[in-house]
């Protein structure tokens, strides 16, 4: 709920944003609340790391390319996307405060909560759920996004074509 929370007001600075920069450092915010977000829910970090480090790698080449096209344009902090951000955190906040869920089932993050015996006997069962029939689309789908964002680095880091070529 406040990983949701805090995703909707990146989404709504998002909208104010103009400098190319700042656009992929939300991004790069957007993606660290999903891996969070995936890691909760799944229980294997592995799959949310992965996530995380293929947005990481291509947040790169996209810094590049806009650093290279646009190097000297100037940053200026916007106080309203400031304000707007405070006020769909706040507003967020005390819609999950007010939440009767959210007080019926409160969090527990106390190291006891958990023994070490349930987490091994959960991540096995786990790693065979991941490759059944019902996720064999997204498994081919994440294999086929990594050949396809292999290509487009390559094309796009290509010396003699593309957008960074040498002059």
């Amino acid at each position: 709920m406040i990983l949701a929370a805090l995703s909707s007001a990146l989404s709504a600075v998002f909208i104010k944003i103009k400098h190319p920069l700042t656009m992929g450092l939300m991004l790069l915010a957007q993606t660290v609340i999903i891996a969070v977000y995936i890691n909760s829910i799944l229980k294997t970090s592995w799959f949310s790391y992965i996530l995380f480090l293929i947005f990481l790698g291509a947040m790169l080449v996209l810094f590049i390319y806009v650093t290279s096209l646009a190097p000297n344009e100037p940053f200026y902090f916007s106080n309203s996307s400031a304000i707007i951000f405070l006020l769909t955190a706040l507003l967020s906040v005390t819609f999950l405060m007010i939440d009767p869920i959210f007080k019926l089932y409160p969090v527990n993050l106390s190291p006891s909560s958990i023994t070490t015996s349930e987490m091994f006997s959960s991540n096995s069962a786990l790693l065979c759920d991941m490759y059944n029939l019902s996720t064999m689309k997204m498994t081919l789908f994440l294999i086929l996004y990594l050949l396809l964002t292999l290509v487009v680095v390559v094309k796009i880091t290509s010396t003699h074509f593309g957008p960074l070529r040498v002059i």
